[in-house]
């Protein structure tokens, strides 16, 4: 099993900067439409994340958590790509305990990531 604690996740939660260069390259309002469609995804992903696990769907709990580690890093939202960076990792591994030990910081850290986006959504 494989501890949370001991692999390394950024200390940035959402890169501003991410943010600006997403913009600068797409125009501001299709980056506040991929970050609201970011945002208004992440508890369907989260679920469906849960829900493969529940059923040991190793390739269904691939198919998302590299949905979440692409989509969080396009959003800045480094934090939140890394545990799916870690969570990947495990999935490769069939590392259940290690994938049911980071639900829980992936949830924390998805609702943080929501509420910074939420605020910076005006911004953009």
């Amino acid at each position: 099993m494989t501890a949370v604690i001991d692999s390394p996740v950024s200390h940035v939660l959402v890169s501003s900067a991410s943010l600006r260069e997403l913009s600068r390259q797409m125009g501001p309002e299709i980056c506040r439409q991929f970050v609201g469609n970011y945002i208004d995804m992440w508890e369907g992903r989260y679920r469906r994340l849960v829900n493969s696990l529940d059923g040991e769907d190793y390739p269904g709990a691939m198919d998302v958590v590299l949905s979440i580690k692409i989509s969080s890093h396009m959003a800045g939202a480094k934090r939140l790509a890394g545990y799916a960076g870690i969570a990947q990792e495990m999935v490769g591994r069939t590392d259940i305990q290690g994938l049911l030990s980071l639900l829980e910081p992936m949830q924390e850290c998805g609702a943080a990531t929501l509420a910074s986006l939420r605020e910076m959504l005006d911004a953009i």
